[in-house]
């Protein structure tokens, strides 16, 4: 049986490099493995008003204390001369694609992880990969000379290993680590619990609970303790502490069908009044059922999230509907009513929607109280009015209102302006 090397291959500061690297001036000076020849630029919501949050800071910026999420105003006091820019996410997306295609090329078993991530596998001792770091060089070193953005690998025997070898590429000179098979335990036991990737607020519990300070810990809790807390996640956090993972590199999972949708806007100031978060909430829940409709999907499990002024606090709350559906009428009260369940009056900064528990579209049930059918070519006909002409071509009157955002987002990508 072939043993395959897996690799995560992972992009600094994506955005920000992206920045830097459009800038001739800057790209010009910029060397591989010297962070400190980039400038201090940060890539933030709003320049013109010194507003918003720092999406992406290069690395002579974070060396000042500028962190992402931190407010613009905040980043400005610890560096005054921060060059602050705009996001161009259409020209991150153009630049991610590229990236991709030039992984896929180079190793056939490779899938996309996030905007600026990439798995990838390759048989371990073959003629083509015969060293792993070497392997892991070359891709670093192609990547730096076709787009100059730096990257950071992590190589390992499996997904999850390479992904916590990542984690410390990101904190090592030339940004290449690989834990043979042999070594993975010895370096990932003395590693903290909080140091486990994808166990979120778990790693809290295993400390507190389970007196567990590092991952080695973890390794020695037997897995009917675990089980019996965590559930199924018990089985994946003992695998995990014994450097064990068995899931596989999949080229299309971008083309597989979702299990969920969900949609979220961080407001431009905090809302109080309940009907304007009703109105965000509307556009919101709007933008998902499309995104089922074009899918050909319907969901019955439904949440709704917020984000407090200041972004501090929050909650996140669902519930299962005895129906499936894509049409948001189906869904616009039910939402609410969870809404006003747990709001506590105070100011309103971020809202998210969700639709999961997704069902082919066909499967959809009819209705004595409502046309399905008749619903279902009105919305064939807006869906098809938007896309040919754009999100704002035919809009429900509210989003007219001060409250609305469906204007303002239409000429955003991924909630920042293209």
């Amino acid at each position: 049986m072939t043993q395959y090397i897996y690799g995560l291959c992972d992009m600094q500061s994506f955005y920000a490099s992206c920045e830097v690297a459009a800038r001739e001036r800057y790209a010009a000076i910029r060397e591989e493995f010297d962070d400190r020849t980039d400038p201090p630029l940060v890539v933030a919501g709003d320049p013109a008003r010194r507003s918003g949050i720092i999406l992406a800071a290069t690395p002579t910026a974070k060396h000042a204390g500028v962190k992402n999420a931190m407010r613009l105003g905040e980043a400005l006091q610890l560096h005054p001369a921060l060059i602050v820019v705009r996001p161009h996410m259409h020209f991150y997306l153009q630049v991610s694609v590229r990236i991709q295609e030039l992984m896929r090329r180079i190793f056939p078993l490779q899938e996309q992880f996030s905007v600026d991530e990439g798995f990838f596998a390759f048989p371990a001792g073959s003629a083509l990969f015969p060293h792993p770091e070497e392997v892991a060089r070359s891709l670093q070193a192609r990547i730096w000379d076709q787009f100059r953005i730096r990257s950071r690998i992590g190589l390992g025997p499996n997904k999850w290993i390479a992904k916590m070898t990542n984690a410390q590429a990101k904190k090592t000179s030339g940004g290449i680590v690989w834990w043979p098979e042999g070594r993975v335990l010895q370096e990932l036991h003395p590693l903290p619990v909080e140091a486990m990737w994808g166990l979120k607020r778990r790693a809290q519990i295993l400390r507190v609970e389970f007196q567990a300070s590092t991952i080695g810990d973890v390794a020695a809790i037997p897995i009917g303790r675990l089980r019996a807390r965590f559930g199924v996640w018990g089985e994946i956090i003992y695998r995990w502490s014994h450097g064990e993972d068995f899931s596989g590199i999949h080229p299309e999972s971008y083309d597989a069908p979702h299990k969920g949708f969900s949609h979220r806007t961080t407001l431009a100031r905090d809302y109080y009044e309940r009907d304007q978060i009703a109105v965000v909430m509307l556009e919101l829940l709007d933008e998902v059922c499309y995104r089922l409709r074009k899918a050909h999907q319907c969901g019955r499990h439904i949440g709704v999230g917020v984000t407090y002024e200041r972004m501090i606090g929050g909650f996140f709350k669902a519930k299962t509907l005895s129906y499936y559906t894509n049409a948001p009428e189906d869904l616009y009260e039910a939402l609410l009513a969870l809404f006003d369940q747990h709001w506590d009056g105070r100011g309103v900064r971020a809202v998210c929607i969700a639709v999961d528990q997704l069902r082919t579209e066909d499967t959809m049930q009819l209705n004595l109280f409502a046309d399905v059918p008749k619903r279902k070519q009105l919305y064939a006909v807006l869906d098809e009015l938007h896309e040919r002409y754009g999100e704002t071509s035919v809009m429900r009157a509210v989003s007219l209102t001060p409250a609305g955002q469906l204007r303002d987002r239409s000429h955003k990508i991924g909630g920042h302006f293209a």
